[in-house]
């Protein structure tokens, strides 16, 4: 039931209806919640992957569409993302961006 509610938040919220990636959005809520102890809400879930989209093969298929005039939506970037990252591999990104901010902390302190 819980996870029907969270599904249809990301349908309403973010116009996601692709089956693949609502389910893979619900895998990583549960891997984070599983393996890192974060109950990661759907829009810092969001928040947290379109700043992982900022690396690697994914930022450079981001700025090729760009330059071809192609307007993506976040289910079409998510989709491909999805293609490109392993959930593990989304820990990981996931890891980085908190050491990352907890040393921005640290540094204005």
């Amino acid at each position: 039931m819980k996870n029907n509610i969270i599904l249809e938040e990301f349908r309403k919220l973010y116009n996601i209806q692709d089956k693949n990636v609502l389910l893979r959005l619900l895998g990583i809520k549960s891997k984070l919640a599983r393996e890192r102890n974060i109950d990661m809400g759907v829009d810092d879930l969001i928040l947290f992957l379109s700043n992982a989209m900022n690396y690697g093969e994914m930022q450079i298929w981001l700025i090729r569409q760009n330059l071809e005039g192609i307007e993506l939506s976040l289910s079409d970037k998510l989709k491909r993302f999805f293609e490109l990252e392993t959930d593990e591999g989304l820990l990981i990104l996931y890891d980085i961006e908190q050491n990352y901010n907890e040393q921005n902390i640290e540094n204005v302190r």
